[in-house]
């Protein structure tokens, strides 16, 4: 390696957009007990906090995380946009796939969801 240069690291780009649905973002705490990881489904609680969604919120999802935090953080969420199901981080239990209806709603879309795996633990 020349003099003056060092190895900073590597990046991998994801791909998760999966169009040019617009993409709108806003931001919320993490609720306390709570880690919420990069792009996984969110829920807001009476509290106005964020949590991570679970196999029993599915309905109830609000967002989609754009970075990971944990309890009393700020993080930066999806409101809207399409996005591969592929690279969602989903709950044990549920799949991509179970997403697809009650992200509509909120005007994410969800593509290729057949392929996504389940959040390994």
């Amino acid at each position: 390696m020349a003099a003056g240069k060092e190895l900073l690291g590597s990046y991998t780009p994801k791909m998760i957009h999966a169009g040019d649905y617009p993409v709108v973002t806003d931001s919320g705490t993490v609720a306390d007990n709570n880690t919420v990881i990069e792009l996984m489904p969110v829920t807001l609680g009476t509290d106005g906090k964020l949590s991570a969604v679970t196999a029993d919120t599915v309905e109830d999802v609000y967002g989609l995380a754009a970075e990971s935090a944990e309890a009393g953080e700020e993080v930066v969420i999806y409101l809207t946009g399409q996005f591969f199901g592929e690279a969602l981080e989903v709950p044990t239990g549920t799949t991509a796939a179970d997403f697809k209806a009650p992200f509509r709603k909120l005007g994410i879309f969800l593509v290729d969801t057949e392929n996504a795996t389940t959040q390994k633990e």
